[in-house]
């Protein structure tokens, strides 16, 4: 009799178990519909649709040129959009460059956001410093300028002395800074009120 209610046993467990299992499984599976729904939610299918076909190029371009793979991800996504502005044009009635232009942008946009990210970076600190140099607000900051920009001019037309023509560009750079310099020594010395100025004795 023991034997039969330990089959029984044996039997109902299994049957648990594989009910916690099934569960189990429909508890990711929720889950998973739930994720896929929160991700086409932030992000278009095309996006996914278009960045497969992406990549798919992107290696037939990395083996011409495997030295630019940033540039050729970027040709790639570019000729899709043209391809898909074109077949959308062909087969549908109305072609919306808008929808286009953004979901192109899901993948361009962090592409180059550090290259984006240092540009604007560059841009606001050559602002900020040409402020400086152009608007001091004290005598001894505007003279060390001066001479910061002054000795960096040298120190570059030394370096270029038999390269000068190769390297005007950051020669007449430098020379920028420190006429900005002079304008900002000009402009402390032009002020009525001398109480900012500070000349060393």
């Amino acid at each position: 009799m023991s034997a039969i209610t330990d089959f029984f046993q044996k039997i109902q467990n299994q049957i648990v178990e594989i009910q916690t299992t099934i569960n189990q499984i429909k508890t990711s599976w929720e889950n998973f519909q739930k994720f896929w729904d929160l991700f086409f939610t932030l992000v278009p299918w095309e996006v996914l649709l278009l960045l497969i076909f992406s990549v798919i190029l992107l290696s037939v371009f990395n083996s011409v040129s495997p030295k630019t793979p940033k540039a050729n991800l970027t040709i790639a996504v570019l000729l899709l959009a043209a391809l898909w502005i074109y077949f959308w044009g062909l087969f549908g009635k109305e072609v919306s460059y808008s929808r286009v232009i953004f979901v192109s942008f899901y993948i361009l946009v962090p592409l180059h956001a550090i290259g984006l990210f240092q540009i604007l970076y560059r841009f606001g600190k050559k602002i900020y410093w040409n402020k400086r140099r152009i608007q001091p607000k004290v005598w001894d900051s505007a003279l060390h300028q001066l001479s910061l920009d002054y000795h960096q001019l040298v120190g570059k037309a030394h370096l270029y002395h038999e390269e000068i023509q190769e390297n005007r560009d950051s020669l007449y750079q430098e020379m920028e800074r420190l006429e900005l310099s002079l304008k900002g020594i000009k402009s402390l010395l032009s002020q009525k009120n001398q109480s900012t100025v500070k000349p060393s004795e």
